[in-house]
């Protein structure tokens, strides 16, 4: 049904999250980092990628509280 697609759907994307935040942060780790712009450029993504994150867990929780 569409709750288990969207399910799926919202584990997917915090794997997707989890994998690229990983990259950033070793990245930002290694100082794998050329340039001011670069930095910005990942602290820019970091911080979108945990919002989306947030707004994710918040959702599912959402989703939780409905089914139960």
């Amino acid at each position: 049904g569409a709750h288990v697609d969207s399910l799926y759907l919202a584990q997917f994307i915090q794997k997707v999250i989890k994998e690229r935040r990983t990259q950033v942060l070793e990245l930002l780790e290694n100082n794998s980092v050329k340039s001011m712009e670069q930095y910005q450029n990942l602290m820019g993504e970091l911080s979108a990628l945990n919002y989306v994150a947030q707004e994710l867990s918040g959702l599912l929780e959402k989703q939780e509280q409905l089914n139960d």
